[in-house]
């Protein structure tokens, strides 16, 4: 059952891979591929060694790699995205990319990785340096119109998805 739980979270983080690429419609199916591999890990006996390490590194993976489409989505049912806003210009007229939070994709990534990982370690004041050093290095720019709706809700589902991820393992583990 274990070899499930770990299909399953690779499942969710190729899903998360091809939704937040390609198909945006399919933002649904790595929660619900993670929704099985938590009912997998409850039914099935606490895992050990190898069995518990392999689940491990497959719910950091899907943490890391699943989470892009659900944060799109939910922009999109917020309505956050900013496309709506005209396009911000800079000094020299030149026009700046349309979201006001650049690189936000590669830092989501390894925010879910690093909150997983505390997750993982049960490290708890962990968590908390994360989400306040991210917060710190954002706060210049979350004075642009949208920025600060999108830092939040990107954080929050960022942060939600990273601890479901870790939570199927930590259920494996118990």
């Amino acid at each position: 059952m274990i070899a499930v739980v770990v299909v399953l979270l690779g499942a969710a983080a190729l899903t998360g891979i091809i939704a937040a690429r390609c198909s945006p419609g399919w933002s649904a199916v790595p929660a619900a591929l993670l929704g099985a591999a938590a009912l997998v890990a409850l039914a099935a006996p606490a895992a050990q060694g190898l069995e518990l390490g392999m689940v491990r590194v497959a719910a950091v993976v899907a943490a890391m790699a699943g989470g892009s489409a659900l944060v799109t989505a939910t922009f999109a049912l917020a309505g956050a995205t900013g496309q709506d806003d005209p396009p911000p210009v800079d000094d020299d007229g030149a026009q700046l990319p349309p979201s006001p939070l650049r690189g936000g994709l590669a830092i989501g990534v390894l925010e879910r990785a690093a909150i997983a990982v505390c997750v993982l370690a049960n490290f708890s004041a962990g968590l908390a340096v994360i989400v306040a050093a991210k917060g710190l290095a954002r706060y210049p720019e979350l004075r642009h119109p949208g920025a600060a709706e999108q830092f939040i809700i990107g954080t929050f589902v960022s942060v939600l998805w990273a601890a479901a991820c870790a939570g199927v393992a930590v259920g494996v583990g118990r």
